[in-house]
C-alpha cells in the first residue's frame, strides 16, 4: 500500500499519469472490441440474410406453384358443388384431403371485410323494416336475431357471414322490403384480401393431426 502523504510531487504525478494511462488503454481496448464486434455482427448479420433470402424466394416459389396447381380443383369445386362466386369469395380456405385422410392440403387467404358508403343505405332500411314488425314475441326473436346478424365486428365493420346468413333469413320470409334492402348490402361488400396461406396436415402413427412445419417460427 502506497502512502501518497510520502511522495513528492513528482512521483504523485508520475503515478497519475501512470493511472490515466491505463485508463486510455483500457479505453482503447473497449473500443477495439466494439469494432470487432460490429465487423462480426455485419458479416453474420449480410451472410445469414443471403441464406434466408434463398428460403424466403424458394418458399415465395413454391407457393405460388401450389396456388397454380390447384385452379382446376377449386374450379371442379365450385362447379360441382354449385359454389356461387360470391360464396367463393367469402370462404377464406378450402381442404383437400386424400381418400383415406392421411394427408391434406390447405390454402385459402386471410380477408378484410369492406363496405362501400351505400351499405348504410341497406342498413338504414332493415332497421325501418324492423320497426314495422308487430311487437309480439315472434316477432321480437326475429328482430333480435336480424340485428345479431348485423352486428359489427370490433373494427365496426359488417361480417360477411352473417350477410349471408342475412340473405337466406330474407330469402326464407319473402318479405319484398327486407330482401332489397339486404341486396343492397350484399352488393356493397367490397373484400379486401391480406395475403394468402398454405398449411399441410398429416396423421403421425398415433392418427393424431400434425401439421408440416412451414415457418420458421413453427420449426
Amino acid at each position: 500500500m502506497i502512502d501518497l502523504s510520502k511522495l513528492s510531487p513528482e512521483e504523485k504525478a508520475a503515478i497519475r499519469e501512470e493511472i490515466l494511462a491505463e485508463e486510455r488503454a483500457d479505453k482503447d481496448q473497449q473500443k477495439k472490441e466494439k469494432e470487432t464486434y460490429e465487423q462480426i455482427k455485419d458479416i453474420q448479420v449480410r451472410a445469414t440474410f443471403k441464406e434466408l433470402q434463398k428460403v424466403s424466394d424458394l418458399l415465395t416459389v413454391n407457393k405460388e406453384k401450389v396456388f397454380d396447381d390447384f385452379k382446376t380443383i377449386l374450379r371442379m369445386k365450385k362447379e360441382l358443388y354449385h359454389l356461387s362466386d360470391e360464396k367463393m369469395a367469402v370462404q377464406q380456405s378450402h381442404t383437400f384431403t386424400t381418400h383415406d385422410g392421411s394427408m391434406s392440403i390447405i390454402i385459402g387467404h386471410n380477408i378484410i371485410d369492406r363496405w362501400n358508403e351505400t351499405v348504410s343505405v341497406g342498413i338504414g332500411k332493415i332497421n325501418e323494416w324492423l320497426t314495422k314488425l308487430a311487437k309480439d314475441d315472434e316477432s321480437a326473436k326475429l328482430v333480435g336475431f336480424i340485428r345479431d346478424l348485423m352486428k359489427p365486428n370490433k373494427e365496426g365493420a359488417l361480417k360477411a357471414n352473417r350477410v349471408l346468413d342475412l340473405s337466406k333469413k330474407a330469402a326464407e320470409i319473402g318479405d319484398k322490403e327486407l330482401i332489397i334492402a339486404v341486396d343492397l348490402i350484399r352488393d356493397a361488400y367490397r373484400p379486401e384480401r391480406t395475403s394468402t396461406f398454405i398449411k399441410a396436415k398429416y396423421k403421425d402413427d398415433d392418427g393424431r393431426d400434425q401439421f408440416l412445419a412451414l415457418s420458421m417460427s413453427a420449426v
